[in-house]
């Protein structure tokens, strides 16, 4: 190795004399323009700073992971509050991006080994099928096939492969875990200030145009956060406590890392019932089904179910705590029969199958919902509304993508069964196990909302599978590593 290089360049005596040569000019001619108003400055310093975090992304493309996850929580609030960019379309970019830089700085030397397994290319049938409807002849706008497949298909294929390329440690789980249980505790904060305090006026002006009719039921605000709506905010914080809860299980020998997940789980189940939602409740009870289950352990299993149904008969067949709105409200799920929403979703459904009957493969994508209302206003599909993701993906996939759709959400929870299941006894497996029961729940819990297709539960929900399905990696690359630190021991 040469001199040159052999020690810090920039701490030499060549670099700090050409430094002030360069540098010194440039600061001078920099506050002359600042002084006389001009924008070059900022230019100046904005286009050396881009290309400094291009280099820094293209060298280590989980940033552009540590991005997504960070603009999923704040992406709705930012749009609420600063409405001036496609928020969203920054999720597409630095999902593209890190699976583009791998594959440019690796090229033939990419281990792409993990994507070939059963699970990967039932995602990709999935997201196949959604491609070819944009020949769909019933759709009207391609635009809006664009926006809403993105949600539909697309995330759920760049994240599974980001999370299998790049994020793929478990140490990255870790992480995720950790920027989850920041904005998860923010929220439920921010959700407090809103119930005791009072909403902003920014938050009052987004109720105003039409967000109270689904927000201020009876007086009452159902609380939203920073979320796109209360039933967002009350399902991402239903899966995060029970995910947390689990979670601390498996760091149960870390006493600090356990209180501050016991802390944030307890943070997100308030959360959840403040939101006043009722749906989210299925993703902690059938989440913690799961654990009781794969914890391969009788007795625990019975005294979780014991326990579980003990908080049933609870809600279900007394009237304790009637006086709280939030458990009032909770206390409506169950009993769907005197359920007004509820009885307006079957026959909003048994209206739609009467349109479906001759529409094998839907409407189209971005045809009812939301994007339904944006691109194709006063169309049936886009009066009627959905409220359930299924019941969406059959008006506009049709019956053949409804079953397509529900047969990769059931292989995925059949196959991520097995494999957490013949798993051995680990921290990581129990984690793993927190990732299988969050998605379950949330695979139930999207008949009553698009849960698994908005942001932040969908990249949380997405990387959770990915995790699953890179568990049997993770347990050999575990083995092979005690193998050899006892090899180590028995040498010295």
């Amino acid at each position: 190795m040469s001199p040159l290089h052999s020690k810090n360049i920039f701490s030499s005596d060549l670099f700090k004399k050409w430094a002030v040569l360069f540098f010194a000019p440039l600061a001078v001619a920099i506050g002359l323009m600042i002084g006389t108003g001009s924008k070059l400055p900022f230019i100046i310093f904005i286009v050396p700073a881009a290309i400094l975090f291009l280099v820094n992304f293209y060298n280590n493309p989980r940033i552009g992971i540590y991005i997504v996850l960070v603009v999923a929580f704040m992406q709705a609030g930012l749009t609420r509050y600063y409405p001036v960019a496609p928020y969203g379309l920054a999720v597409d970019v630095f999902l593209l991006l890190p699976i583009l830089f791998i594959m440019l700085r690796k090229g033939k030397d990419l281990d792409a080994s993990d994507l070939n397994q059963a699970v990967f290319y039932v995602i990709l049938l999935w997201f196949s099928y959604c491609i070819v409807e944009i020949a769909n002849p019933l759709a009207r706008s391609v635009v809006a096939w664009f926006y809403a497949m993105r949600g539909l298909a697309l995330y759920l294929v760049l994240n599974f492969i980001c999370g299998m390329l790049i994020f793929n440690k478990p140490k990255d789980m870790d992480l995720m875990i950790t920027i989850w249980t920041v904005f998860s505790i923010i929220g439920t904060i921010w959700g407090i200030k809103q119930l005791f305090i009072g909403v902003s006026p920014t938050e009052q002006r987004w109720l105003d145009a039409g967000a109270a009719n689904t927000h201020v039921l009876f007086g009452k605000l159902r609380v939203f956060s920073y979320y796109s709506d209360a039933a967002q905010f009350g399902a991402s914080q239903a899966m995060a406590g029970i995910v947390f809860g689990i979670y601390a299980i498996a760091e149960w020998a870390n006493k600090r890392r356990r209180n501050y997940l016991i802390f944030a789980s307890l943070m997100a189940f308030y959360g959840m019932i403040i939101s006043g939602s009722r749906g989210p409740l299925v993703i902690p009870a059938l989440a913690g089904f799961m654990y009781l289950l794969l914890s391969k352990r009788l007795k625990i299993l019975i005294l979780g179910c014991s326990i579980g149904f003990m908080v049933f008969s609870v809600l279900k067949f007394t009237t304790i705590g009637q006086t709280n709105y939030q458990i009032n409200r909770m206390r409506t799920a169950l009993n769907p029969s005197e359920d007004p929403s509820f009885l307006v979703r079957l026959n909003r459904e048994k209206i739609l199958e009467a349109y479906m009957h001759n529409k094998p493969i839907g409407a189209g994508i971005g045809m009812a919902g939301s994007w339904g209302k944006r691109f194709a206003p006063g169309t049936f599909l886009a009066e009627l509304g959905t409220d359930g993701h299924y019941t969406r993906v059959w008006a506009e996939c049709g019956f053949i993508g409804l079953y397509v759709h529900i047969f990769m959400i059931v292989f995925i929870a059949v196959k991520g069964f097995l494999v957490v299941w013949n798993l051995k006894e680990s921290k990581t497996r129990v984690k793993l196990i927190a990732m299988y029961g969050g998605y379950c729940g949330v695979a139930a819990a999207s008949y009553t909302n698009g849960l698994i297709t908005q942001i932040p539960t969908a990249p949380l929900t997405y990387f959770g599978i990915a995790f699953i399905f890179l568990g049997r990696r993770w347990e050999q690359e575990a083995e092979k590593e005690e193998a050899k630190l006892l090899e180590k021991q028995e040498v010295e």
